[in-house]
C-alpha cells in the first residue's frame, strides 16, 4: 500500500562546536535523544567559526566510523582527557549500532563569538538556505555549545519565527564530575508583536498539510494513489487539475517529493506571478550583456537539474506561448540556452504542472503540443464538497494552522457548525475552511461563547462568500450580464471558430445555416438584427 511507503521526516541536529569540551558533547546529545526521547538523528550539522582541533576531528572520526580507536595518533592518546573522550565516542557509536547519523561540517564565518548581529545574520542566512524551504524535516537545535551570545541568538531566532515549524530546542549541560551530558528540552517562545511580523515576512503561507494516511473519501484516495503510482514512473510529466484551494501544491510537496532521491533537486514556480521576461530569466538564466542591466551571469532554476529532480510549475495556464515553446525544446532535447548563450546546457528533470482550469479548456490557453507533453499523466484533485468524509479531519488541520498563537482557543466543532459546512459548496475549498475558522476564532476570543462565535462567523462568512464563479471560466456567464450580452458573446465565439475551422465566412455560413451578413454582425457582437 502506497500510504505505508511515505517517508518519515528526516531528523537533523544543529549545533555549534563545543570548543572546550569536544565533540563528545554532541555524541552524547545524539545518544540521549535516542535513548531517552526516542529521536533517531539522521544528520548532524556541526557549526564552527574556527578550524577544528585535531582532538575534535579525531572524536568525529571515531564516532562516525571513519577511523578506529587504534588508528588515532599516539600524540593524542598520550593526553588522558582526549583519550577519555575518544573512548566515550567509541562506546556511544557501539551503543547506537546502525543508527549513526551522517555528519556535515559547516563553517560559519562570523566577526566574533560575542558579536550578536554577526551571529544573527549568519544564522539567518544558514536557516533560509538549508532549512526554511525544505519539507519533511524535523530540526533539533542544541542551543548550549558556544558563547552566551550564541545561546541568546538561538532564542531570538526561535521567537522571531525564523525556525522551521517542526523545530525543537535542547539545552545540554556538561557535568564535569561525571563527564557526562544532561539534556533537557527548551520550551521558551515568547509571543510579541514583532515576532508575528517577522514570522509572516519570512515564512510562506501554505495550505494545511494533508496526510494521505488519514484520507477516507474514495475520490481523494483514488487521486492520491494515482499520484503516488504515477510518480514512480521516471521523468513522465504529471498534470494536476483541480479547483483553487484543493491542495494541489501540497500534494506535490507531500507525495512527489517523498519519492525523490535525496540528492535530486526540487524547485517550484507559480507561473501567474511573473511577467514573461522575468519568468524566462528565472527558469533559463542569462549571460552577462544579454540585455541592459545584465551585469553578470545569472543561473536559472534549470541549472539545478544536471542530475535529475522535479520542477513544479503551478498555474501552468498562465505560461506564455514563447515559454511553452522553450520548455518543449528542453523536454524534447534535454538541453536549453540561457538568454544570450551560444552553447546549450543539459537539464534532466520531471515536470509536474498544476492548473485550476478544467482540462478540456486548457487547449484554449496552452499550445496543444505543449499540453500533450505535460499531460502524460493527468490527475484530478476533487473539491472538498465531494470528500465530505474528510471534512472533520481537514477542519482540525485548518484550525491548528490558523490557531497558531498563544492563548488560541481549542478546536471548535459541533453539530451546528458541521451542518453549515456540509451545506456549503466550499468553492474556495481549504481556503473557505481557513476563512470560516478565522472568523470563529476572532469572535470566540471576543465573546468566549461557542454558539455566539459560530453564529457570528457564519453570518460574516455568508456576507463575504464568493459565489460559484466556475461558469465564468467559459466566458459567457459573467456577473450582471444580460441575456443578449451572453448570446452575443456566444455567437461571436461560434462565428470565429466556424470561420477558422471551415476556411472562410462563406463556408461557415453553409455549415451553420446562417447568412454571411448575420455572421458579420455576430463578429461585431451586434444583437439588434437577429
Amino acid at each position: 500500500m502506497f500510504l505505508q511507503e511515505m517517508k518519515k521526516n528526516k531528523q537533523i541536529l544543529l549545533t555549534w562546536d563545543a570548543y572546550n569540551n569536544g565533540f563528545v558533547v554532541t555524541a552524547q546529545t545524539v545518544f540521549i535523544l535516542s535513548e531517552k526521547f526516542g529521536i533517531e538523528i539522521d544528520e548532524i550539522f556541526y557549526l564552527q567559526n574556527q578550524t577544528l582541533q585535531d582532538s575534535n576531528l579525531a572524536e568525529i572520526d571515531v564516532f562516525s566510523g571513519n577511523k578506529s580507536f587504534s588508528k588515532v595518533s599516539k600524540k593524542l592518546l598520550d593526553d588522558d582527557a582526549i583519550k577519555r573522550r575518544l573512548h566515550q565516542c567509541a562506546e556511544i557509536r557501539e551503543k547506537l549500532g546502525d543508527n549513526i547519523p551522517k555528519f556535515k561540517n559547516q563553517n560559519v564565518n562570523i566577526k566574533s563569538v560575542t558579536d550578536y548581529q554577526s551571529i544573527y545574520d549568519k544564522l539567518v542566512d544558514l536557516l533560509k538556505t538549508e532549512f526554511l524551504e525544505k519539507e519533511n524535516i524535523d530540526l533539533h537545535i542544541n542551543v548550549s555549545p558556544g558563547t552566551p551570545q550564541m545561546h541568546v541568538v538561538w532564542l531570538m531566532l526561535n521567537s522571531a519565527g525564523f525556525l522551521p515549524v517542526n523545530t525543537r530546542l535542547w539545552s545540554s549541560q556538561w557535568v564535569k564530575e561525571s563527564r557526562k551530558t544532561v539534556l533537557n528540552e527548551v520550551k521558551f517562545k515568547p509571543k510579541t508583536y514583532l515576532s508575528k511580523i517577522l514570522k509572516s515576512k519570512y515564512l510562506k503561507a501554505q495550505l494545511p498539510d494533508i496526510n494521505p494516511n488519514d484520507t477516507r473519501s474514495p475520490k481523494r484516495k483514488e487521486a492520491e494513489e494515482k499520484l503516488f503510482t504515477f510518480s514512480h514512473t521516471p521523468n513522465a510529466p504529471i498534470l494536476l487539475i483541480g479547483e483553487r484551494g484543493t491542495g494541489k501544491s501540497t500534494y506535490v510537496r507531500t507525495i512527489v517529493k517523498s519519492i525523490q532521491k535525496e540528492k535530486e533537486a526540487y524547485a517550484e514556480l507559480a507561473c501567474g506571478t511573473f511577467s514573461n521576461e522575468l519568468m524566462r530569466s528565472e527558469l533559463f538564466g542569462y549571460k552577462e550583456g544579454a540585455f541592459t542591466g545584465a551585469i553578470k551571469d545569472k543561473d536559472g532554476i534549470l541549472s539545478k537539474f544536471s542530475k535529475g529532480g522535479v520542477l513544479f510549475l503551478d498555474e501552468i495556464q498562465d505560461l506564455s506561448n514563447e515559454l511553452q515553446r522553450h520548455l518543449m525544446q528542453v523536454l524534447q532535447t534535454g538541453e536549453y540556452y540561457p538568454l544570450g548563450a551560444t552553447e546549450p546546457i543539459k537539464a534532466n528533470f520531471r515536470l509536474i504542472a498544476a492548473s485550476n482550469t478544467k482540462y478540456r479548456e486548457l487547449n484554449t490557453k496552452l499550445d496543444l503540443d505543449f499540453l500533450d507533453r505535460i499531460s502524460r499523466f493527468v490527475i484530478e484533485i476533487p473539491p472538498l464538497r465531494e470528500c465530505l468524509e474528510d471534512i472533520e479531519l481537514y477542519w482540525k488541520n485548518v484550525w491548528n494552522e490558523v490557531a497558531n498563537f498563544e492563548d488560541a482557543p481549542l478546536i471548535i466543532w459541533n453539530e451546528s457548525l458541521e451542518k453549515f459546512i456540509f451545506s456549503q459548496d466550499l468553492n474556495g475549498n481549504f481556503r473557505d475552511l481557513q476563512k470560516l475558522a478565522s472568523y470563529i476564532i476572532a469572535f470566540y476570543s471576543q465573546t468566549h461563547k461557542t454558539e455566539v462565535a459560530i453564529a457570528k462567523a457564519i453570518n460574516e462568512f455568508k456576507k463575504w462568500k464568493l459565489d460559484d464563479i466556475s461558469y465564468e471560466e467559459n466566458t459567457y456567464f459573467r456577473f450582471k450580464s444580460t441575456y443578449n450580452e451572453i448570446i452575443a458573446d456566444f455567437n461571436k465565439d461560434l462565428a470565429e471558430w466556424a470561420i477558422k475551422k471551415y476556411g472562410g465566412k462563406k463556408e461557415a455560413s453553409k455549415v451553420l445555416s446562417r447568412s454571411e451578413s448575420m455572421l458579420s454582425k455576430d463578429l461585431k457582437k451586434n444583437r439588434l438584427n437577429k
